[in-house]
């Protein structure tokens, strides 16, 4: 454990100390008595009170009473008040101290609502547990995405998370270097955590140790070509000897070839060098393939008292095509698209735009953790059906970061007139064959009804469609059953017409806005 680390533990101890000092909190003054001072809720809420006897008007300072907090009343005036306290259910301990003001005095009361007590969690109970909870876990730094705020992932034997901002050991952010920590450390952490999409990440963690790692590598990624060929892995160790485990995945493709051991030089600097081993490995071509594959080799080190393993990232090239734009995007059989995520359908699929025009994502794995306003990368062969585009099963679905300045376009009005010339439009012509619904932003009236898992938009008489509406990850199912048999308007992306005994009928939207009209 490094000193800042130990001088960080000797504070927390004596500032805990102090604040246990009973002196810290006076109970009573003349014109203001409390039967107690210290206030203690269950982390389900439930209330508990305090008597509080006073000459005059007395009240508390509301802007010190944070929002899981209700105290009942806040004010009062001379003679004897029972007051409340009581809060939300909690996950985590927390706490707070209050004022009252009685004339010239100013009295205290601290509420705590369980206990800020953080146990020890493996990966895997991060993963099963609740968002907003603090954890403190143990595992192996695997790799690190970035070194400003420090975001890296860390894994132990039970599974792995992201740490999304690591803070110092002053407690301050965007100074991740000054840790010194490297893939392969052994590291302790505490935080809250948070589920990005199907991500789960502690946030802003505070480092509680660091071990550092027996193996050291020149490279923890490697980039491969798609003919085949050979890597070499060099590593830095102080255990006994190294050991190169391949994964069965990866064995596939990826062959240990042959290991040349260096003694490392005792010097009066270093008395204690690190020996060094030069791994070279074979591997297999991709030439078949338009989808680049990923593996990884594994180099470990026993000093017969701890274990260290660092992980090589593979990725190897492909027969990939070249990027097309989307409304060129049938010229492939198999197409490579890049552009913005526009709209999220919950376990069904997404929109897909890139300025040229849009298409629909569908039956993607990609889809639990997609989000508005990221940027994606899409492989697959493209296709029709209900007239519009859409690439069913994508074979890779690659997000490249996010779009600040995303925004949706202006939403086109489908009235009666324009819904009965695309009917008209559509009879008729082949529905995987006809490429004759470009997918865009749409609004559109009529009555909601919902039947079941289907939600459907009745539209006034004279009209021969009918909404049919997939809820964007924007809506909740519950608000949405609050209009069912009200005349609403509904705005989202229009990406099908299905049919009814084969005469096009339903327009098809990924809602993401439903508004009453009154």
């Amino acid at each position: 454990m490094k000193l800042r680390y130990i001088f960080g533990i000797i504070l927390s101890a004596v500032l805990a100390f102090t604040s246990c000092e009973p002196s810290s909190i006076k109970e009573s003054f003349d014109n203001i008595k409390l039967d107690k001072s210290y206030v203690a809720i269950d982390m389900a809420g439930t209330a508990t009170t305090i008597k509080i006897t006073a000459t005059e008007a007395w009240a508390f300072d509301e802007t010190k009473i944070p929002e899981w907090l209700d105290v009942t009343p806040k004010s009062g005036n001379a003679g004897e008040t029972s007051v409340s306290f009581s809060a939300t259910e909690a996950i985590d301990g927390r706490d707070v101290e209050l004022t009252i003001t009685a004339g010239k005095n100013t009295q205290f009361v601290k509420v705590m609502q369980g206990t800020k007590e953080v146990s020890p969690a493996t990966c895997a109970e991060v993963i099963a547990g609740p968002d907003g909870k603090s954890y403190k876990v143990k595992g192996v730094c695997t790799s690190i995405a970035n070194t400003q705020y420090g975001n890296w992932y860390l894994k132990d034997e039970t599974g792995e998370i992201y740490i999304y901002g690591t803070l110092d050991a002053k407690g301050a952010t965007k100074n991740f270097l000054s840790l010194g920590l490297e893939v392969g450390d052994e590291v302790e952490v505490q935080g809250p955590k948070t589920t990005y999409g199907t991500t789960v990440e502690l946030v802003d963690v505070t480092v509680l140790s660091i071990t550092k790692s027996l193996v050291k590598l020149d490279a923890t990624s490697k980039t491969l070509d798609k003919e085949g060929g050979e890597f070499t892995v060099k590593a830095a160790y102080k255990g006994n000897g190294v050991l190169v485990n391949i994964p069965d995945e990866t064995a596939s493709w990826v062959s240990l070839l042959s290991m040349d051991y260096v003694k490392g030089k005792v010097t009066k600097i270093e008395p204690n060098p690190c020996d060094t081993v030069l791994v070279k490995f074979a591997y297999l071509d991709n030439m078949s393939s338009v989808v680049k594959r990923t593996g990884s080799v594994e180099i470990a080190s026993n000093n017969g008292k701890s274990e260290s393993a660092v992980a090589v990232a593979l990725t190897q090239n492909s027969n990939e095509p070249a990027k097309v734009a989307i409304k060129d995007c049938f010229e492939q059989e198999y197409t490579h698209i890049y552009g913005q995520v526009m709209s999220v359908a919950k376990d069904y699929g997404f929109i897909v735009s890139d300025g040229t025009a849009s298409i629909l994502i569908y039956q993607s794995d990609y889809t639990k953790s997609a989000r508005t306003a990221d940027n994606v990368k899409v492989l697959g062969a493209p296709s029709l059906y209900n007239w519009a585009a859409q690439i069913q099963k994508p074979d890779l679905v690659e997000k490249n970061g996010y779009d600040k300045s995303w925004k949706l376009p202006t939403a086109v009005e489908y009235n009666t007139e324009k819904i009965n010339e695309l009917i008209v439009k559509l009879t008729g012509t082949n529905k995987t064959k006809n490429h004759l619904l470009p997918i865009e932003y749409v609004t559109y009236q009529g009555e909601l009804k919902i039947d079941g898992n289907y939600i459907n938009v009745i539209f006034p008489e004279g009209c021969n469609g009918q909404g049919s509406l997939k809820l964007s990850t924007s809506l909740k199912q519950e608000d949405v059953a609050k209009l069912d048999g009200k005349q609403v308007k509904v705005t989202g992306y229009l990406f099908q017409v299905s049919a009814s005994k084969d005469v096009p009928k339903f327009l098809n939207v990924i809602a993401d806005k439903i508004e009453e009209v009154k």
